[in-house]
């Protein structure tokens, strides 16, 4: 063999070489930016909310008030809120979600409700008039504004001795673009 023939296997490998990383480096790429494309907004940054649950008794006590208090961080776009609500106890196990909010008016309507039936877990009547999710031209829940609604009596009775008898209640609220929650709260009267 003469020095010239030698001279051909390690250039032909330095270029197969190359042509390997530049294919993998390709094929990476693809993948990293289809990946870094379906990546969804970040939430908004609700740092603290506080919430609280109130049973009447007697005969006014029909009232179950659930009141959801933004304490700090971020607002959030009342029409980005999907808030699920689930009632659990020895005579109710039930579920509903509160969406395309805020609602028209002082009550909400049928497409407030995910399965459009208002007459479930959550009263659809007239609510406190500070409610957030129901009072037109609020489009931001910020710092300072409370979340209120009812709790139906005739779907989840949280009052002593009332049937059906209901005894944990928890209210999440999700960002729904992002599909984080940005607020849980457990509550057993």
């Amino acid at each position: 063999m003469n020095e010239q023939d030698r001279a051909v296997t390690p250039v032909i490998s330095t270029i197969l070489m190359v042509a390997l990383v530049v294919i993998l480096a390709a094929t990476a790429s693809v993948f990293f930016f289809a990946v870094a494309g379906s990546i969804t907004e970040p939430a908004p940054n609700v740092a603290d909310t506080t919430g609280k649950f109130e049973v009447a008794d007697g005969r006014a006590g029909d009232k179950q008030l659930v009141k959801i208090t933004h304490v700090a961080g971020d607002g959030v776009q009342v029409n980005e809120l999907e808030i699920v609500v689930r009632a659990t106890g020895p005579g109710v196990d039930t579920e509903a979600r509160l969406v395309d909010l805020p609602a028209d008016g002082s009550s909400f309507e049928n497409k407030n409700f995910a399965d459009g039936d208002p007459h479930n877990l959550i009263d659809d009547g007239d609510t406190t008039k500070n409610s957030v999710v129901i009072s037109d031209g609020i489009d931001v829940w910020s710092a300072g504004q409370t979340i209120t609604f009812r709790i139906n009596t005739g779907t989840a009775d949280f009052r002593e001795g009332e049937t059906p008898d209901a005894d944990e209640l928890e209210v999440v609220i999700v960002h729904t673009p992002s599909g984080t929650i940005i607020s849980q709260n457990t509550f057993t009267p």
